[in-house]
């Protein structure tokens, strides 16, 4: 498929990497701009693949009626799921402009015990920061128009035309009108009484909170001084601790070295003491060849006794010298030892020590620099003995006199006339906003629905409701007048379709870089299949800046060269991926 991608289109998510999740052992599955497809035979492991992304991003439906840890691959403890995020530049803006990385790894742990995590490039992270995080680039895997599992299209058609609406103003980005409706009306039950009484009091109030918001300033500088102390303080201790262990360490490594250099002089005497009975068996060999008058040449006998008895020598001295060298070093053995067992004392009453001053801290600053800072700051809290604890109280005291005043004054009846106007302009703009999106929706879903012999329309209901406002979707097929998109009226293939037709008409509107959907093909015929598959791949094609990933195990058609194909296949229990770019 070639897209007109140009230099700016890059994947949201550029890879997934998993680690003892269900099928998977290990797997790098990369992801390109545009259509991403993971294909392969039932049980094969394609949906585990947008289930560990779902689970990464955090998303609620993964972990709603389940246990996570039942996704861990079986007979192993801890699973692992990574998204990496592109964060290159589009167009000189990066999806999250805060964040000068060119990308950021998004990773959820599972374990065994039920302990579960998230860490953004290797820091741990709440799921609440997971969720702001992904909030600010439009991507909420809470929406299944955004992220939808199998089944999730049966669901769909559950939907109260309400809830079908919360959906479709979250992925369209109308979910700031509806609150800023909510807000306004808000604004509307509070009222304001003796505005002049309250502006003076308020006056006065603010005066005397702004002397006690210094004083209070102060105090805090003070206490974060003390907090700067007791790190320190800290720090120092385990600096202590950090800097015997490395002693102990060399000292133990040191006692290592000789123990093996024993062992080596050990071994080594012996075979000296070997070598040297050997010659001594040589020599009295040859003196008894002489002593028995045999035929030998005494000259040569002399010649070769003189030589065995020089070998003697020099053996004799080098186990002589061998066991002084082992001596030197059982000393000097003995004496480290000694050293070791002084130095895991010291070690033994530093670490009390430290553990008394709070859990373990990393640092590698030399005691002396902690020392300098200590004082620095020991001086600095001398310099504020004349803020006493009561300060925060009075402050606190007078804020929330503040605050109460505060709050009196937003009940101001010219409030009340400003939040009515803002009422009505918030809601008109919220009304022709939708009432905008529908009609182009509806337009986009009939078309669509004539690619598969159907007919319907897209309606809101209760539009001056902003609470009972929703969205009703009609459908009919060959033939037949459209009905309300309903779990009882349509068959499963006709429901399936619908709200295909009626999810790629939205897509233009969707704001989220990021789309999935997994076996959108369920109980459709094979025409209606093939019809929606090729509206995909179009959809696609002509938003090269939105990433796609779709997971079918049927045929592949209508594809055109460039799609990112995703092969997985199950061998002997253990899911495998292969990628391949179509032509």
């Amino acid at each position: 498929m070639v897209l007109s991608v140009g230099e700016h289109a890059r994947p949201l998510i550029k890879e997934v990497i998993i680690e003892n999740f269900m099928s998977y052992k290990y797997a790098r599955i990369p992801l390109t701009p545009g259509l991403n497809i993971i294909t392969g035979p039932n049980g094969a492991g394609k949906s585990s693949i947008l289930l560990a992304i779902a689970v990464a991003l955090g998303q609620t439906y993964t972990e709603r009626g389940r246990r996570l840890s039942n996704l861990i691959r079986r007979g192993e403890e801890i699973a692992r799921v990574t998204v990496v995020v592109d964060n290159s530049p589009r167009k000189g803006r990066r999806p999250l402009p805060r964040w000068r990385y060119d990308e950021f790894y998004l990773t959820r742990y599972l374990r065994a015990d039920g302990k579960y995590w998230h860490e953004l490039n290797s820091r741990v992270v709440t799921k609440h920061e997971v969720g702001r995080l992904l909030k600010k680039i439009g991507l909420n895997p809470n929406n299944m128009f955004i992220i939808m599992h199998q089944n999730m299209i049966e669901e769909f058609a559950f939907l109260s035309p309400q809830e079908k609406l919360s959906l479709i103003e979250d992925a369209t980005g109308l979910t700031g009108y509806r609150k800023a409706i909510l807000n306004a009306m808000k604004k509307l039950e509070h009222t304001l009484r003796e505005e002049e009484k309250v502006k003076k009091l308020m006056a006065k109030a603010e005066e005397e909170l702004e002397k006690w918001k210094k004083r209070y300033e102060r105090y805090l500088e003070k206490l974060a001084l003390i907090d700067r102390r007791n790190y320190l303080i800290r720090e120092k201790a385990w600096a202590r601790v950090r800097d015997l262990e490395r002693e102990v360490s060399l000292t133990e490594e040191e006692l290592g070295k000789l123990d093996m250099k024993v062992r080596d002089l050990s071994k080594y005497l012996e075979e000296t003491t070997r070598e040297k009975r050997r010659i001594l068996a040589g020599i009295a060999g040859i003196e008894n060849k002489i002593l028995s008058h045999n035929s030998v040449n005494l000259a040569t006998a002399l010649k070769s006794l003189r030589e065995h008895w020089l070998n003697f020598s020099e053996k004799y001295a080098e186990e002589k010298l061998t066991e002084f060298k082992i001596k030197l070093t059982e000393e000097r053995i003995s004496e480290l030892n000694t050293v070791l067992k002084l130095q895991r004392a010291e070690l033994e009453k530093a670490l009390r020590r430290a553990i008394e001053t709070g859990e373990r801290l990393e640092t590698s600053r030399d005691i002396k620099d902690i020392e300098k800072e200590l004082s620095r700051v020991e001086a600095l809290i001398d310099s504020y003995k004349d803020v006493t604890e009561d300060v925060e109280h009075i402050y606190t005291q007078y804020r929330e006199a503040f605050e109460k005043l505060r709050e009196k004054a937003a009940q101001v009846a010219e409030n009340r006339r400003k939040a009515l106007e803002e009422l009505n302009y918030r809601y008109s703009i919220w009304k022709n906003k939708l009432l905008e999106l529908v009609e182009d929706v509806r337009k986009t879903f009939v078309e669509f629905l004539s690619h598969v012999d159907a007919t319907g329309d897209v309606r809101v209901e209760n539009i001056d409701d902003i609470e009972k406002a929703g969205i009703q979707i009609l459908v009919g097929f060959r033939g037949s007048s459209p009905t309300v998109l309903d779990p009882y009226t349509q068959s499963g293939g006709e429901r399936t379709t619908a709200v295909m037709c009626f999810l790629l008409a939205l897509q233009q509107h969707i704001k989220s870089p990021f789309r999935a959907i997994d076996e959108f093909d369920v109980h459709m015929d094979p025409r209606n299949r093939e019809e929606i598959f090729k509206l995909l791949v179009s959809l696609a094609e002509k938003n090269p800046e939105t990433q796609y990933l779709i997971i079918t195990p049927g045929k592949l058609v209508g594809l055109k060269p460039g799609v990112n194909i995703i092969v997985v296949q199950n061998v002997r229990g253990v899911s495998k991926i292969g990628t391949v770019v179509s032509k």
